[in-house]
């Protein structure tokens, strides 16, 4: 198996909150994407809505071989034009890597490549655009992104801090059903 078809990803869930929440509040998600304490009961507030198809987003839990190590999800910036007025076309994407062992290998941007191939595109296949946003002093992230294929559009503050976002464009060669 290569790394490349190691990698797979399986709709979030109800059942993936108590390992959302185990993530959480792991130390190296606590530096960065999750820094003030979450209880498990605010886990299912937060994820249980886009989980159960409340929301338009979707929402992938990535898995290496059998393991499951991160997450991920995708949305239309036009369903969200009220918090997005300047993104009223492409998609958005969010994630992270959920299980340490899996940080610093390279993994990151691989399954962001792969997310884009195999889900993101692939549902909204009219857009051509994707989209992410990283603090401006998350080097790895931002490293993880540009491998990807991202590339820097914008730089803005938010909530005191400085943001950069980034912009992915899918080939005029994919076709429709996907690719990145």
């Amino acid at each position: 198996m290569t790394e490349h078809s190691a990698i797979t990803f399986r709709p979030a869930s109800l059942s993936y909150l108590p390992l959302m929440a185990k993530w959480l509040m792991m130390p190296h998600m606590r530096d960065s994407y999750q820094p003030d304490p979450i209880t498990p009961r605010e886990v299912a507030e937060e994820y249980g809505p886009l989980f159960t198809g409340e929301t338009p987003d979707i929402c992938h839990i990535a898995y290496y071989g059998e393991q499951p190590f991160g997450y991920l999800q995708c949305y239309r910036n036009a369903d969200y034009q009220d918090e997005l007025p300047a993104l009223d076309y492409g998609i958005s994407v969010d994630l992270f890597i959920g299980e340490p062992d899996y940080i610093g290998r390279g993994i990151g941007s691989l399954m962001l490549r792969e997310y884009l191939a195999q889900i993101a595109f692939p549902h909204f296949t009219d857009e051509r655009f994707a989209y992410i946003t990283h603090e401006a002093g998350d080097l790895d992230a931002i490293r993880a992104s540009e491998a990807a294929g991202f590339r820097p559009v914008d730089e803005f503050e938010e909530d005191g801090d400085s943001v950069i976002l980034f912009r992915f464009e899918r080939s005029s060669n994919d076709n429709k059903k996907g690719g990145a």
